[in-house]
């Protein structure tokens, strides 16, 4: 109910919002420049601190549509604040062709949204992450639009808006929800996955340390309580992809640019090839989606399982560190699929990784693509953009359908 209520309510005001400030025309629809038509793609290239690589031409870029090589006929560099009050967008035409004289655009803020899974947080932790995440919404430019969207349960969002005091109303309403089930025979969820998954060494040596050798009195109650408990995180996990899947699907009606930043305790995603809670695929998907969605990713990793483990009952478990890995997987996997990052928090305030995001986000390559006739199809294809510069770091989207031909 919840989901269908912000559909109604939030997506569509999330793309009248993006309109109403002038976007930019939608990434993937072929434009005429000179007499040449053209894909337009942007490009994030940041060296390894961060910081946008803003001296590249044409020929340094490599582009594959359809896994066939297309040539980069122009680069521009769009730039927001201390980065463009210091210097007006270039436009690099590749050797040979005549520049288009740039049309003149209108100033178009960045687009950020904020996603908080509210599941993956206890109350505290939540609350230190959002005040990071406010610290980050004042550092916002006034022409850039924000929009948050709390997850599983929708209870604190707003659309995408340069109404920035909005948006930090509603970052004080988010709350943690985190409530790990009490485990009779204290499992871990590494345990709890590989139990139910079947594996019977870790079944034996976990009823022998809850009930003393030979255990064997303990296997049938553990294997219960194993199976029911992995049941609930695959719920838990389900709930989380699904808020996150909406979310996304409705960016990909908004046309232009998005960031979109997923701000997490983390996301379990098993080490085990097969079994239960195994739910990579689903996790890859959703990445995917986001790709599709032309949206860059960022997963903020606010990783408090160690600090967590020490307020369980019978204090930390010994394969603290494979579900801490395993907590991490899971935002590895979506962001990998959607071409975006991972940042990793440990303690401190979470600050430089919103500062990170900003500094990334400070400047961005608009690519055109020399379209060939056989690349109108219709359909979704894959798109690669390489660059040719040492140390750098390209972010891209890698889905693209490109418009069959007027008849």
């Amino acid at each position: 109910m919840w989901m269908a209520s912000f559909a109604r309510a939030g997506i569509p005001l999330l793309g009248a919002a993006v309109l109403a400030s002038g976007s930019v025309q939608e990434q993937q629809k072929p434009v005429l420049r000179s007499g040449v038509e053209l894909l337009i793609v942007d490009a994030q290239v940041i060296d390894r601190d961060g910081q946008p690589i803003a001296t590249l031409r044409p020929e340094d870029f490599e582009v594959e549509l359809g896994g066939k090589k297309r040539r980069v006929v122009s680069a521009e560099v769009v730039r927001y604040g201390a980065a463009a009050a210091a210097s007006a967008a270039t436009l690099a035409p590749a050797a040979n062709v005549a520049p288009a004289a740039p049309e003149p655009k209108a100033p178009v803020g960045r687009r950020f949204i904020l996603a908080v899974d509210e599941h993956s947080f206890r109350m505290a932790s939540a609350r230190a992450a959002m005040h990071a995440a406010a610290r980050f919404v004042n550092r916002l430019e006034k022409t850039d639009l924000v929009g948050l969207y709390t997850y599983p349960t929708g209870t604190a969002h707003t659309d995408l808006t340069n109404d920035h005091a909005a948006v930090l109303k509603a970052i004080e309403r988010v709350t943690g929800l985190l409530d790990p089930p009490i485990s009779q025979y204290k499992l871990s969820r590494s345990d709890i996955t590989d139990i139910s998954s079947g594996d019977t060494e870790v079944l034996n040596r976990i009823a022998i340390r809850e009930c003393g050798p030979p255990g064997i009195q303990c296997r049938k109650p553990i294997l219960m309580e194993a199976t029911a408990l992995a049941g609930y995180l695959e719920m838990q996990i389900a709930q989380s992809l699904n808020g996150l899947s909406n979310l996304i699907k409705g960016l990909e009606q908004v046309e232009g640019r998005k960031t979109l930043v997923l701000i997490s305790g983390g996301l379990f995603a098993s080490d085990r090839a097969s079994g239960r809670v195994n739910t990579g695929s689903d996790i890859r998907a959703v990445g995917r989606e986001a790709a599709r969605a032309n949206t860059t990713l960022y997963a903020l990793h606010m990783d408090t399982n160690f600090i967590d483990s020490f307020t369980e009952r019978g204090g930390p478990p010994s394969t603290l560190f494979r579900d801490t890995a395993a907590l991490a997987a899971g935002l590895e996997q979506v962001a990998g699929a959607a071409g975006g990052a991972v940042i990793r928090v440990q303690g401190g305030t979470g600050d430089y990784a919103f500062d990170r995001v900003l500094r990334e986000n400070s400047a961005y390559y608009l690519l055109g693509v020399e379209l060939e006739p056989a690349d109108r199809t219709g359909e979704s294809q894959v798109i690669r953009v390489r660059v040719r510069q040492k140390g750098a770091t390209i972010r891209s989207r890698s889905i693209v359908i490109v418009p069959r031909a007027a008849s």
